[in-house]
């Protein structure tokens, strides 16, 4: 089984050398997609011995990821791991979430970030909040929603093969798997926390709620 690491990123050079070199302990290939950032990620990536691919224009983090997706499985991809390129995943989570993946015969699993004291006050209220609607609204019983690290077969991914070019990536990820009815698994993940400002914004999180009501009128 060839199993890929894909990571969308954007202006993140002091932290993706670390992170794909981390993840190349654990996959056989690792793809990162610059978001057409203003820095060295492209470069740093490289250095990791990632491949690496830099988009012309800035598309947004779910075109990334779809882009990196798309060439995993042109190369040869069985599992595809998505990986956010900030560090707030350990890398070294990976086999798990890929032997629960093979030894459960899933099609996908959902790397769930724990919501305790570690979590920032905001981000637990609305990963919450986002996590019950989609539950609600798709009857799916998931705890994390919004999280970036997955772990899918390449047989699952033309399912879940989303539309989404920015944040509501991740909410699509959960409403893919349930309309198409995939064999999924929450994985509890360490989360570090680095004060970063950057993510979902109140606003991305507005618009990622209007999109799963589209998603459950349609």
């Amino acid at each position: 089984m060839k199993t890929f690491v894909v990571i969308p990123a954007y202006n993140e050079e002091k932290t993706i050398g670390r992170v794909a070199s981390e993840a190349r302990k654990y996959a056989d290939e690792v793809v990162v997609v610059d978001d057409h950032g203003k820095d060295l990620t492209s470069e740093k990536a490289k250095e990791a011995g990632a491949i690496t691919v830099r988009l012309v224009v800035n598309m947004g983090a779910g075109f990334a990821t779809r882009v990196g997706c798309d060439i995993a499985v042109q190369r040869g991809a069985d599992v595809i791991v998505t990986l956010d390129a900030d560090g707030q995943h350990d890398p070294a989570d990976v086999p798990q979430l890929v032997k629960t993946l093979e030894d459960e015969r899933l099609d996908i699993v959902f790397g769930s970030r724990p919501r305790n004291e570690a979590m920032p006050f905001v981000k637990k209220v609305g990963n919450f909040g986002l996590s019950l609607i989609a539950s609600t609204l798709f009857r799916i019983r998931i705890t994390d929603s919004q999280t970036g690290f997955h772990a899918f077969t390449k047989e699952a991914y033309p399912k879940l093969r989303w539309e989404s070019s920015r944040y509501g990536v991740v909410s699509e990820f959960v409403v893919k798997t349930a309309k198409a009815r995939l064999r999924f698994k929450e994985v509890e993940v360490k989360t570090i926390y680095t004060g970063k400002v950057g993510g979902m914004r109140k606003r991305d999180a507005v618009k990622s709620v209007w999109k799963m009501l589209w998603w459950r009128v349609r």
